[in-house]
């Protein structure tokens, strides 16, 4: 991956960057996931929005090489030895990794991924213009806003608050969101669901 930028935020490294073979990877996941959205499964819904929106990983393949090579990037990045998991762990209904679909008027709220992982991040598969800023909420700081790009990955500890800002274009904002755990898992042994292993 390359890294395009590092920005510190709240004490915290928040890195963006493109795999070299972003539009490739990019056409393949939207096809995949077109096929599959049948299939869609879901977590939970805020304002009337699916907020997560999963399909298992042999019916979007193209994740594991999305997922792996940011894996070994975020390695070097933050220092630590970190998993890439594809499959649900144990006492999990879905898997570590899920699509975001959002329409006009959609946002995400602030949140975090603070739940075993180390570090999180988003693949950006479709941004129409005005479709909505990730920032990052910290209370002794003002918003960090950044304008999410087609192709692109942003890198964040998983702790850091984050939201998305309201969808304000005709179309859809498509992502894919990750997280990476770190290595060993302290409970669970890797080959249960799936894990690569740098």
């Amino acid at each position: 991956m390359q890294q395009l930028k590092k920005i510190s935020f709240a004490g915290k490294e928040i890195v963006l960057g493109y795999l070299p073979n972003h539009v490739e990877l990019t056409f393949r996941l939207l096809h995949e996931l077109n096929l599959g959205m049948g299939d869609l499964s879901f977590s939970h819904k805020i304002r009337g929005r699916w907020e997560n929106s999963y399909l298992p990983i042999d019916k979007v393949p193209t994740v594991r090489d999305i997922v792996c090579p940011v894996r070994d990037f975020a390695v070097n990045v933050f220092g630590k030895k970190m998993l890439a998991l594809f499959e649900p762990p144990t006492g999990h209904h879905h898997p570590p990794f899920w699509f975001n679909l959002s329409d006009r008027g959609d946002s995400t709220g602030v949140h975090n991924h603070a739940h075993g992982s180390e570090v999180s991040g988003v693949y950006y598969l479709e941004v129409p213009i005005d479709s909505g800023d990730l920032f990052f909420r910290s209370d002794a700081n003002e918003d960090f806003s950044l304008l999410p790009k087609a192709g692109s990955v942003v890198l964040f500890p998983s702790d850091l608050r984050h939201g998305v800002r309201i969808n304000s274009s005709p179309g859809k904002r498509i992502s894919l969101a990750f997280n990476l755990f770190a290595f060993p898992l302290p409970i669970f042994r890797q080959e249960t669901f799936g894990a690569e292993v740098p």
